[in-house]
């Protein structure tokens, strides 16, 4: 998962609009996989990664389509609006928005924890929290990442990601694959929303519409051959380091980076460890920079959007700004990432986000040419995904709430 940003002045074609939604997806949440999937599923999280891939894919071209039916910008409330009207496009806005909140609070743990690796003399919680707070700084100061900085950043993530799935390869044992599905059938869907997670940022690709050449081709197109990469890509390092590492070597969870685990199994091999933390710790960095800054402008498009006046006067007054809503988001990510557990927040992102998804693409469902033409077969399929995924994420934020009562 990545936030990345492109302007383009000029008509665009899919091989460029393929390469944003490609790099939109990349970030720091394929770095989490490795550890959720040895715990949750085993070897069989291939076939984990196979369904979150079909699922992302057809609500990836709905969205597009909804985009071609329903042109214009804020597709959260946009396209829900269309067929449920102002409070829900609201409440699917606000959805989406919390999502990506919670989702950054995983990023603000993982922060601490990777860059502990080399600040050794802080602790990795408050170094977490002083990332986010500086990143805040920079955000209010008016730093803001130029396009060829976030390609930078693409890169290193994508090459460490790439050379290390390959090390793996290189190493596959066998016997990592018995048994290949320890903790039952239900386990592969379990794990559904986490990997979701790592996908986050397919949707960019949505609002490329108004800039893509033949856009109603084109769009679908795009997001097919972005979403399949990253899959191959996440295929290709996931897989790489499951298939060669013994599962007890993730037995400290998200708690423990990837790159201690990598050190602790090819002892003599220590570059690995670190080419995966330089990557890490930019992807993460990065991406907690550009969302925040993101999601903060996204917040007050969509609070000026609303009907009540209590929020109107808070506008008129300049009470709230972009900075208000940046300093707001920041304490979200705050309050999320040391109040939950970074296992429980990955799979509660899907709770609301997917919610959003959904909520979104029910829109195709009151198209009369999208049942004609049949293309809401891929919208049906998107919504029964969707539903598979609420449900087991439900059941992760069930557990926090009862985990703070008990």
């Amino acid at each position: 998962m990545a936030g990345r940003e492109v302007v383009a002045e000029k008509k665009i074609g899919v091989g460029v609009a393929t390469i944003i939604s490609f790099n939109a997806m990349v970030g720091a949440g394929v770095l989490l996989m490795p550890t959720i999937l040895s715990k949750i599923v085993g070897p069989a999280g291939v076939l984990t990664l196979a369904f979150s891939v079909l699922l992302v894919l057809s609500m990836g071209l709905s969205l597009g389509r909804a985009a071609s039916v329903y042109p214009g910008d804020s597709w959260s409330y946009l396209y829900t609006s269309k067929w449920a009207g102002h409070k829900i496009g609201m409440l699917s806005s606000f959805l989406y928005i919390f999502g990506l909140l919670v989702a950054m609070g995983v990023l603000v743990q993982q922060a601490g924890i990777w860059v502990h690796g080399f600040v050794k003399f802080i602790p990795p919680t408050p170094l977490g929290v002083y990332i986010l707070l500086i990143l805040m700084l920079l955000i209010l100061s008016g730093a803001k990442t130029s396009s060829w900085t976030q390609y930078f950043i693409a890169f290193l993530v994508i090459s460490s990601l790439f050379l290390s799935g390959i090390f793996g390869w290189m190493h596959f044992n066998p016997e990592n694959l018995i048994p290949f599905m320890p903790n039952g059938v239900g386990s592969v869907f379990a794990a559904g929303p986490s990997l979701v997670f790592a996908f986050l940022g397919f949707e960019c690709a949505t609002s490329l519409y108004s800039i893509v050449k033949k856009p109603r081709s084109n769009v679908p197109k795009a997001l097919l051959f972005s979403i399949v990469a990253v899959g191959l890509l996440y295929f290709t390092f996931v897989f790489g380091i499951l298939y060669s590492i013994p599962r007890i070597y993730f037995a400290g969870g998200v708690e423990e980076s990837l790159s201690s685990v990598l050190s602790k199994f090819f002892v003599g091999y220590p570059f690995l460890g670190f080419v995966v933390s330089i990557g890490a710790v930019f992807g993460i960095i990065g991406t907690l920079h550009s969302v925040l800054w993101s999601i903060a402008e996204l917040l007050t498009g969509v609070l000026k959007k609303t009907k009540s006046q209590l929020v109107k006067t808070l506008f008129v007054k300049k009470i709230w700004n972009d900075k208000v809503s940046v300093l707001f988001s920041t304490s979200i990510m705050l309050i999320a990432s040391l109040l939950i557990q970074g296992e429980q927040l990955v799979a509660i992102t899907a709770l609301f986000v997917v919610s959003a998804y959904m909520l979104s693409i029910a829109s195709l469902l009151y198209v009369k040419e999208e049942w004609k033409n049949r293309r809401n077969i891929v919208t049906v399929i998107a919504l029964v995904g969707g539903v598979i995924m609420i449900w087991f994420s439900g059941q992760s934020a069930l557990n926090v709430i009862t985990g703070f009562f008990s």
